[in-house]
């Protein structure tokens, strides 16, 4: 029965218990709906978000998630300064909340996140390089073609060809490959058939007509049928789209 004044008061005076709890409660009701009631909301939960940097890390990440909901591009430069923290996972969700804002303006940082030594941060980072869509990203999203980390190239791979960048087929290729796959460590089979259709609609995406010979073959032999079911669904949207040039 709480309200989103509530849950701002719980994380204003709080015990860290009940304040980490209601930032969660905070990012969950707003994927309800309810910011519109609250005109003035974002400029409480960014006041909210400077004064945590050194509270319960927790308290931090979903109140970062409450930024990228609210869709305010005021916040670019909070989560910008969020990507400094010394926390991996706060850093992880202040991309995550950028690529919900979808602002241009933090493509050069993000793209200095791509770049760095923790392969979740670089993962994370090229998937928001993509969910913003500017194509002075491109670069970037090439380079991490190379990463040595396979679903750090695929994130890469997924977000190119979301710009319809044709240099993606390869890796895109690589993900729809079940020997491939297999010989990733720890790679649980849910995570595969997930990357497996992740892949099919951006291989669509840049290779047009030409994905549906790869995407017949899975359609007909590959072990999974939710898998089989995406790649029927992916020849029937290559079929009706133009090759990219």
């Amino acid at each position: 029965d709480q309200t989103i004044p509530d849950y701002l008061n719980a994380i204003r005076s709080g015990s860290s218990h009940e304040r980490w709890q209601a930032a969660y409660q905070l990012s969950k009701s707003l994927k309800r709906g309810e910011a519109s009631r609250y005109p003035n909301l974002e400029l409480q939960v960014a006041s909210l978000y400077t004064n945590s940097k050194t509270d319960d890390p927790r308290i931090r990440r979903y109140l970062g998630m409450v930024l990228g909901t609210l869709g305010d591009r005021r916040a670019t430069p909070l989560l910008l300064d969020g990507l400094n923290d010394k926390d991996t996972d706060n850093r992880i969700y202040a991309l995550m909340a950028l690529g919900e804002l979808r602002d241009p303006a933090s493509v050069p940082r993000i793209a200095k996140a791509a770049a760095d030594g923790d392969k979740d941060i670089r993962k994370t980072a090229y998937f928001t390089l993509g969910a913003i869509g500017d194509a002075s990203a491109v670069p970037v999203l090439v380079n991490g073609l190379q990463d040595e980390v396979a679903d750090v190239r695929w994130n890469a791979a997924v977000s190119l060809a979301r710009l319809g960048d044709r240099r993606a087929i390869g890796p895109l290729r690589e993900m729809l490959d079940r020997s491939r796959l297999n010989a990733v460590a720890g790679m649980r089979e849910d995570q595969k058939e997930d990357a497996m259709i992740v892949a099919m609609s951006a291989y669509v995406k840049v290779a047009g007509r030409d994905a549906v010979p790869d995407l017949q073959r899975i359609a007909t032999s590959d072990p999974s049928l939710r898998v089989q079911a995406a790649a029927k669904q992916a020849v029937a949207e290559s079929r009706s789209s133009a090759v990219a040039p």
